[in-house]
């Protein structure tokens, strides 16, 4: 598939004006990157995927990727718990350990600053969620460069009523959920209460999360009104969210990790998330509307790490350091937007400061391949991050069926990280500070059209783009560890550039009225930013390992084609398709190594992880006027576990079924279901990942392998009451 198909849909764009009249309405911007705005899609350029609530709630996720795997495009690679990596459309998938997936993931408006990659949210606090593909740093700024995940939480409805559910299941899952609202000509005001908890499927997986969560709405007057919100959450993972078993045939022959069981990096994993906001609307008479929204996030991790073998066993049986991960980020939003005739506009400011500050204490003595350890060795990592983000749309509406779209923004973004370290050398304590400091300039753009050529069929396309800027600890990767690594402060910032074409509209189908949305996509990555043989690389020396260093080690492009489909559910019998093609390689690399000491050339390799074909089919038939049996099928194909192509993973294909019945007693809702997913009891790899000779017979293959297995069918059953 070549670039073709987008300038030929372009020329269609324009040809289709001799179509009959179409007319759009008031020409409005409906982008916003502080509250989820309803749209019509008629005037969006961009591929959109929406999970409203109610088709959120039917899913009743147990992990976040519950739900993204009915979106076209996303691959989630999914641990322990409820911990799960976001990748879209193969960008950034050879990365899987601490790294930014980019993916923006923004709640309530706040692009969040996830930790490692992973997104940690409470899965019951969520409303709705939707899905930008493409780059997105034209809206959210850096880490976008495959597009973003808007989470929009639970907000007050225009009633008074309270819920309470409860759901149990497999490996002892439980869940209860109490949710309060009140509405007043004055103020809307609501409260969630949440607890879950579940042994888990792997061994020691054990985790849990508590959460209270609330927003209040008052209304200043016809036109205007303030939000406030808040979250507290804490989390725990016993494992640290570890669930892998390193080699194929060892995970297959023990699917829990029991028998095999290597204690991992972290363990005693506990979270604490608060989220407060504030948010202002106003509505002008000419019919402007300005929004500002201002926000302190902050979530802290502690955990225990480092294992080692003290015993000389071979086993590392002992955690030897107490750490902790602090991220706080606070920051200004606010967004006009109005509209001139054909012309409408939007600008947008953003602010904000993000810190992470990493400590960890040695609390044993210890010697290993790497070195030694003393009791009292401490580290403290401080990075600050204080950004600043111009923004602007704008729509004209060329003719009443033709509109066509710009986006810009600025961002400039300043950098701190300053390393404070006390260390013992078996005979004498030393002290040092170290503080570095980098700014970055960059501008991100979209530029798109929609051609509406009748009321049930839109063509829409665009070219947008995305940017991530490289980390202090990586040009200055040699300060930091000069037994490992050499500077590179000449890093270039790694970019993304997306070209789309799509069709979106209805259509009837045996007296069904059937949404779809289609489009054919190239994004290519430039000057991917990893060491310099690779992603992970680990030199075979490990005891006087070859110094190395961060670099642009080379380019990517993913080639696609995605569909949904979605009938309409009121009918007796309902659909919805998510199918994905995507081709994900190498255009440029350079020399891959791995610790064997071979030497590979991965140009034209594919991304590790990449399915070329995913497909989620959600049925819905309706057995009578109270029942409802939903099946979903969900399949992908074959992978490679990494970036040499040696170890190709089999695709599989799952089946889960529900049984839902909802009634109303006493004039209040009441709602039952029954689910079993993966019913026919496959126990697949749910990911594996291949990126060294894990043990050390100096060969890559399937022992090498980190795998995570699927627990085979597992079983829930809740009822929810809303009185």
């Amino acid at each position: 598939m070549k670039l073709t198909p987008l300038v030929t849909g372009l020329s269609l764009a324009a040809s289709l004006a001799l179509a009959e009249p179409v007319d759009l309405g008031e020409i409005q911007v409906e982008s916003s990157t502080i509250a989820d705005l309803e749209s019509t899609l008629k005037t969006e350029p961009s591929t959109i995927s929406v999970i409203d609530e109610k088709t959120y709630e039917i899913i009743s996720p147990k992990t976040i990727n519950d739900v993204l795997r009915t979106v076209p495009g996303i691959t989630a690679d999914v641990r322990s718990g409820d911990t799960v990596e976001i990748h879209m459309r193969g960008v950034a998938q050879q990365e899987f350990m601490w790294e930014d997936t980019g993916v923006a993931i923004v709640i309530d408006g706040v692009p969040v600053l996830q930790n490692g990659g992973k997104v940690k949210i409470n899965l019951d606090n969520i409303e709705s969620i939707k899905v930008i593909k493409g780059g997105a740093s034209y809206l959210y700024g850096p880490n976008a460069l495959a597009g973003a995940v808007i989470i929009t939480t639970k907000k007050p409805k225009g009633s008074n009523n309270y819920s309470v559910s409860f759901e149990t299941g497999s490996y002892g899952y439980k869940n209860g959920v109490a949710t309060f609202n009140r509405s007043t000509d004055k103020y809307l005001a609501n409260l969630n209460l949440s607890a879950r908890y579940e042994d888990g499927f792997w061994y020691k997986s054990e985790n849990w999360t508590g959460s209270a969560n609330g927003k209040f709405t008052y209304f200043i007057d016809d036109s205007s009104d303030i939000t406030a919100g808040v979250e507290l959450t804490r989390k725990y993972e016993q494992n640290g969210g570890r669930s892998s078993i390193t080699g194929l045939e060892n995970a297959l022959l023990d699917p829990t990790g029991e028998a095999s069981y290597s204690i991992p990096w972290r363990a005693e994993y506990w979270s604490s998330i608060q989220k407060y906001f504030l948010t202002y609307n106003k509505d002008f008479s000419d019919g402007g509307n300005l929004m500002t929204n201002a926000y302190y996030y902050l979530d802290k991790y502690d955990y225990i790490s480092s294992p080692q073998d003290l015993n000389g066993d071979g086993i590392r049986e002992t955690y030897t350091r107490d750490t902790s991960e602090d991220i706080s980020q606070y920051g200004f939003k606010s967004e006009y937007r109005n509209s001139i005739g054909k012309l409408a506009y939007m600008f947008g400011i953003d602010l904000g400061h993000r810190e992470r500050e990493d400590t960890y204490l040695t609390t044993v003595d210890y010697s290993s391949r790497r070195g030694s350890g003393y009791a009292g060795d401490t580290s403290t990592g401080d990075s600050i991050e204080d950004r600043l983000g111009l923004y602007a749309e704008t729509k004209y509406e060329v003719t009443p069926e033709w509109t066509v779209i710009g986006n810009v923004r600025y961002d400039y973004e300043n950098y701190e990280y300053e390393v404070s370290e006390k260390t013992y050398d078996g005979s004498n304590w030393t002290t040092s500070d170290n503080k570095w400091e980098k700014s970055f300039s960059n501008i991100s753009y979209r530029v798109g059209t929609t051609y509406q050529y009748n009321e049930n069929a839109t063509l829409f396309s665009n070219i947008s783009t995305g940017f991530r800027n490289p980390r202090l600890r990586e040009l200055y990767a040699g300060d930091l560890d000069p037994d490992r690594y050499t500077n590179n402060p000449d890093l270039d910032t790694e970019t993304t550039i997306n070209y789309e074409i799509g069709l979106r509209g209805t259509f009837s189908l045996f007296n069904t009225d059937i949404k779809y949305e289609a489009s054919v996509y190239q994004i290519d990555t430039k000057d991917i930013i990893a060491r310099e043989f690779g992603t992970y690389y680990s030199d075979p020396n490990r005891r006087n390992p070859v110094i190395t260093k961060y670099d642009n080690v080379g380019d990517a492009r993913t080639r696609g084609a995605e569909l949904s489909l979605h009938s309409d559910r009121s009918k007796k019998l309902a659909f919805s398709v998510a199918y994905t093609y995507m081709d994900a390689y190498y255009t440029k690399h350079l020399p891959f190594k791995v610790n064997t000491g071979d030497e590979y050339d991965v140009t034209g390799n594919q991304l590790p992880r990449t399915p070329k074909h995913r497909l989620d089919l959600m049925t819905y038939y309706r057995l009578t006027d109270n029942w409802t049996l939903i099946a979903e099928n969900y399949m992908q194909s074959d992978y490679y576990a990494d970036e040499t192509n040696l170890y190709k993973m089999p695709g599989y294909g799952i089946m889960n079924l529900q049984l839902r019945y909802e009634n109303e007693i006493k004039g209040n809702k009441f709602e039952f279901f029954i689910k079993v997913d993966n019913i026919f009891d496959k126990h697949y790899v749910r990911t594996a990942y291949l990126f060294s000779d894990r043990d050390d017979d100096g060969d890559l293959d399937g022992d090498d392998l980190s795998v995570t297995m699927d627990p085979g069918r597992v079983v829930y059953a809740g009822f929810k009451y809303k009185f």
